[in-house]
């Protein structure tokens, strides 16, 4: 018996339509169920495991010979609703329906079982497992002749509802076939149309597998060849590498068609290419995702269709995926320049992956991706046993590397002579790394061209661009002596625009006009926090917070700090210098609010911002007086956004008005001092980014930040030159411990100070000048402007006279040569920082030859077999 299927839910009357047929007495307890089953169905949408439980309830009041009805018939309306819910429930319900005629030993209705599993499988809800059991169903029940178009409509209904075809589908139309007395002809094409029928489903590699082989003996036709293009998986990446499709295209001469063009995949052929690369760049992998090569068979087929792809002339991308995560396939991207077929060039710092393949010698030729590839490989590459350190001698039969690892060293080489001293001791090390043995035999004279490099360079460098040593802020300098020295500060607390500097037994206040109070502390127990504010110190003990706290006006009244009456106490009164920006920045204008503790700080002088307190902060709110407005807000000087291809990094964005008199070496106009600090939004690689940082008063540049270096904040314009300094934290894990200046001009490290008071110091390491944080840079200003003026006009035979000076006699003959050469040179610091960077220009130089030496060595000693 057959009843028309329905087309909508609510023509979904099934159970009522056979029981009014077959046991009229129980008709109403049918229209009962179906009408409880259409009032819950649109809570499946929702919950469909309660939904099934309910149908469960509702099918035991039901008599056993109505209970595979009353299944099929939920199972139409679920298939109907649709939504992902609903579908995922479908299959269950048609499971429900098989399970009780099994249960109670129900006849089987021929028609109806046949039109009903094909509606389930029109409607994507007929699950994989039911294929073999209604196969088996068909070849008992059915003769030969009738059961094959019946399972074969079966097949094909289930692909083209979406549901993925079983892997062993070759197999079972194979054998239906064959009992029915249908040719190998016929079972090829059958197969065709379930594969066509089959896009969006994730077709399993087995029936790719076995379609090749069907495929290799009987071509199918030609009307089914563009659909066996269109096959890719569903989902943001592939269960396997795509190989077994790649051998099916083949097998079938859809390939051929391709490349005869004949015939044109949706999205050209390079809309092919790209969409396969970027579902099987990554394949599942326990809970998540693992890249993996593409397929073998995907390089057979790509010279094959290069003509193709050169003429639609649409570059590749060969790193992007349907994923979250990128990755450039070296491997792919050198078998396209390889065909010369076009391809994008992946954004700078993207790492390569699987560098390997016949094909590398095109990659490493290429203008751009060749030094790309050699600077990952060798600085990324170690050889358990430090043998092979670079490219030549992981790629020895790639002659093209030879020549870019001798640029890079060319560019080493440069820096060791030329850029600033912290650079050129880099360049020193990762020369040192580069030259192997391999290296050394394919770089002919590399140790002289090493001999000839002249450290003088970088120390030039240094005294003309102006050392740390010579800026100071006076009231500072002075605190700081006045306590002991650097070793001496304990704390430093701001509270703009005073600075209050603690030692062991005296707070110093100090602001830009110099010394503003100081205070007596007891010598016994923890370093207090001490803070300046409103003409008396707040003088709060640690412990996990503030545990008392005193106003220095009345010192016999100490109290408990409590977050809930007095929030703005308690903020004072802690030190959180590793967490919050503006302790760590020095623009600590207002006490914190409970909801941004550790917050950074700006203020155009009327009105304070805070950031948001969360590790990527994403904006600032404005303090009204009575508490943070909820809208996020910016101060004028931020209109007009950050610009095309870049977005404010709001956690360096910094604004504050000067104390009226000072004349920033950050820059000011109109009395404001601040950075717009953006970022590009396209990342030029995981391990690096690209600011634009622009000043209040309109200086400008760009830096590329590499991962192990800090944020920038600031440009410094060296008092005296027209030198930018772009200022960021410290390298690695100083960031909050030190402050870093590299030139604007090329990105090269000039110099380091510390900024962390000795306590808090776990990464630093010593011997650098001691500087407040960089918000008080503002304040800073050459100490000795006569001494600054001579080094500005060092030259380089002056620079080496202090070099052979410090190699004859050490410091001393640099301060005797320092007086015959740079007479003008009296200050005491910098007088200091200039032996300091000759002692390091020395270290530079005798490291330096011993390089040259150990090349020489490795190449005169004999090669091991």
């Amino acid at each position: 018996m057959i009843f028309a299927p329905p087309s909508s839910v609510d023509q979904v009357t099934l159970l009522a339509d056979w029981t009014r047929l077959n046991r009229p007495d129980d008709l109403p307890l049918a229209e009962e169920a179906l009408r409880r089953m259409h009032d819950e169905l649109p809570g499946a949408s929702h919950e469909a495991v309660r939904f099934l439980h309910s149908m469960g309830y509702r099918a035991e009041e039901l008599p056993p010979e109505l209970r595979p009805w009353f299944w099929d018939s939920v199972t139409q309306a679920l298939a109907l609703r649709g939504g992902a819910k609903c579908m995922w429930a479908a299959p269950r319900a048609h499971a429900s329906a098989r399970g009780a005629e099994a249960d109670h030993g129900l006849p089987v209705d021929p028609e109806h079982h046949a039109s009903h599993t094909l509606f389930a499988a029109r409607h994507g809800a007929l699950p994989a497992k039911e294929m073999r059991a209604f196969q088996e169903w068909l070849t008992d029940t059915l003769p030969p002749e009738r059961a094959y178009p019946a399972l074969l409509g079966l097949v094909t209904a289930r692909a083209a509802g979406g549901g993925a075809p079983a892997a062993g589908t070759h197999s079972l139309l194979a054998r239906s076939a064959e009992a029915a007395g249908v040719g190998e002809e016929e079972q090829s094409r059958a197969l065709a149309e379930v594969l066509a029928a089959s896009r969006g489903t994730a077709v399993p590699p087995a029936l790719f597998k076995g379609a090749a082989k069907v495929f290799a003996g009987n071509p199918p036709p030609e009307e089914y060849l563009a659909a066996f293009w269109e096959l890719f998986p569903p989902g943001h990446w592939a269960k396997n590498d795509g190989g077994p499709w790649l051998r099916m295209l083949d097998a079938s001469r859809a390939a051929d068609a391709v490349v005869r063009g004949d015939l044109t995949p949706e999205g050209g052929v390079s809309g092919w290419l790209q969409r396969f690369s970027r579902l099987h760049k990554f394949a599942g992998s326990g809970q998540g995702i693992a890249a993996q090569r593409m397929p073998t068979e995907l390089y057979g087929l790509l010279p094959r269709l290069a003509p193709r792809l050169r003429a639609e002339n649409r570059p590749i991308d060969t790193w992007s995926s349907e994923t979250n995560h990128v990755g450039i396939d070296a491997a792919l991207l050198a078998a396209c320049l390889a065909e010369d077929v076009p391809v994008r060039i992946p954004p700078r710092g993207m790492p390569f992956s699987f560098l390997e393949g016949p094909h590398l010698r095109h990659l490493f030729a290429h203008p751009v991706l060749g030094p790309r590839a050699e600077l990952q490989v060798s600085r990324y590459h170690h050889d358990p046993q430090r043998v092979v350190r670079n490219a030549i001698g992981l790629f020895p039969d790639v002659p093209e590397v030879v020549p870019l690892v001798r640029s890079r060293a060319g560019r080493l080489m440069a820096e060791i002579g030329g850029a600033g001293l912290p650079r050129a001791a880099d360049g020193l090390r990762t020369l040192d790394s580069l030259l192997d043995r391999a290296a050394i035999t394919a770089l002919e004279g590399v140790e002289e061209d090493l001999a000839a490099v002249d450290p003088v360079g970088p120390l030039l460098r240094a005294l003309r661009c102006g050392l740390p040593e010579e800026l100071g802020w006076p009231a500072f300098d002075a605190a700081v002596a006045e306590l002991g020295g650097p070793e001496a500060v304990l704390r430093v607390c701001p509270s703009w625009p005073v600075l209050t500097l603690v030692g062991r037994d005296r707070a110093i206040a100090v602001d830009h006009t110099g010394r503003v109070d100081e205070l007596g502390l007891p010598v016994e127990g923890e370093t207090p926090v001490v803070r300046y504010l409103d003409g008396r110190f707040l003088v709060a003990s640690q412990g996990g917070g503030p545990r008392s706290a005193h106003w220095s006006d009345r010192p016999g009244e100490a109290f408990v700090p409590d977050r809930d009456w007095d929030w703005a106490t308690v903020s004072w009164a802690e030190e959180s210098s590793t967490f919050s920006m503006s302790e760590w920045t020095g623009y600590r204008i207002l006490p914190d609010p409970p909801r941004c503790r550790n917050s950074g700080q700006m203020t155009d002088g009327t009105t304070v911002w805070f950031s948001e307190e969360h590790p990527n902060i994403r904006g600032w709110h404005a303090w009204t007086g009575d508490g943070l407005e909820e809208a996020r807000s910016l101060p004028d000087f931020f209109s007009g956004g950050p610009g095309k291809g870049l977005r404010w990094e709001h956690g360096l964005l910094s604004l504050v008005r000067l104390p009226e008199g000072v004349d920033s070496p950050l820059g000011h106009a109109d009395g404001l001092s601040g950075f717009r600090v953006a970022i590009a939004t396209d990342r030029p690689g995981h391990y690096s980014d690209d600011y634009v940082i622009e000043g209040a008063d309109g200086r400008r540049t760009r830096h590329h930040r590499l991962i192990v270096m800090g944020d920038p904040c600031a440009i410094l314009r060296f008092p005296g030159t027209d030198v930018d300094l772009v200022v960021t934290g410290g390298r690695e894990g100083t960031r909050r411990e030190e402050l870093c200046c590299y030139s604007a001009d090329d990105d090269t490290l000039q110099w380091e100070v510390l900024t962390a008071p000795a306590p808090l110091r776990e990464w630093s390491k010593g011997g650098l000048p001691f500087y407040p944080p960089v918000g008080f840079w503002h304040f800073l200003e050459l100490r000795d402007p006569a001494s600054s003026r001579v080094l500005r006009e060092a030259d380089a035979g002056q620079a080496r006279a202090l070099l052979d000076a410090h190699l004859a006699d050490g410091d001393e003959g640099v301060l005797r040569t320092l007086d015959e050469h740079l007479p003008g040179v009296g200050h005491g610091p910098t007088r200091e920082g200039v032996v300091r960077r000759v002692a390091e220009t020395v270290g530079l130089l005798r490291r330096r030859e011993a390089l040259v030496e150990r090349v020489r060595a490795d190449r005169a000693a004999p090669q091991s077999p």
